[in-house]
């Protein structure tokens, strides 16, 4: 096994994806829902896919799919998001004060104690799959792929690197909602969101 192409492509994807979008979309997805572990499992799942196919079959699929067609897809989903979660945090401030401090507290035990949220999964599932299918990740791991012996430790060191982006997200996002009040933890969320969503439509995401 060869590891220092394990280790060489793990560093490389770990340093790419850290403080990228990806790893922003995962702090507000966090924050969002509060069911940290689907949003790891979604988003570590998603990102392995992607690189999967960028191990395998990378070529065949942006043949299949144009790019311009995936970043449409992206941006429009994460401008859909943010506006989502925007509605959400003004639906919020349009109840009564002592009410809405009952309501959204039973809301959130009520979640933090669900076994499973499947929104939070999938939701970030799709998000992170759109917003990485043919980035700058996906294209390394094709590159690596083309010239290594072991196109596979390719897989596992992106796949890895990957992952620990995204459980850092996670961490981030949980800290993040600890100091900052839900509302405006929602309003931020929902500009971060759209903001992504159109740097991604215009190429600069």
């Amino acid at each position: 096994m060869n590891w220092s192409l394990f280790f060489s492509t793990y560093g490389l994807i770990f340093i790419a994806e850290l403080g990228d979008k990806t790893q922003l979309a995962v702090m507000t997805q966090t924050c969002k829902y509060r069911s940290p572990l689907p949003v790891l499992i979604g988003g570590s799942l998603a990102l392995t896919v992607v690189s999967a196919v960028g191990v395998v079959g990378g070529r065949v699929a942006g043949r299949l799919i144009p790019a311009e067609v995936v970043r449409a897809a992206a941006s429009a989903a994460f401008v859909i998001m943010g506006a989502l979660i925007w509605r959400e945090a003004v639906k919020m401030k349009r109840q009564a004060e002592a009410d809405a401090c009952e309501i959204v507290c039973e809301i959130d035990e009520t979640v933090r104690q669900k076994a499973w949220n499947w929104r939070a999964f999938t939701s970030t599932l799709i998000l992170l799959f759109l917003a990485e299918f043919g980035d700058k990740t996906q294209l390394a791991v094709m590159g690596l792929a083309s010239k290594a012996p072991a196109p596979w430790m390719i897989f596992a060191g992106a796949a890895l690197a990957l992952t620990t982006v995204t459980a850092l997200g996670v961490i981030g996002g949980q800290q993040l909602c600890r100091v900052v009040p839900e509302q405006l933890l929602l309003k931020i969320s929902g500009i971060a969101f759209v903001v992504m969503g159109v740097l991604m439509g215009v190429g600069i995401f």
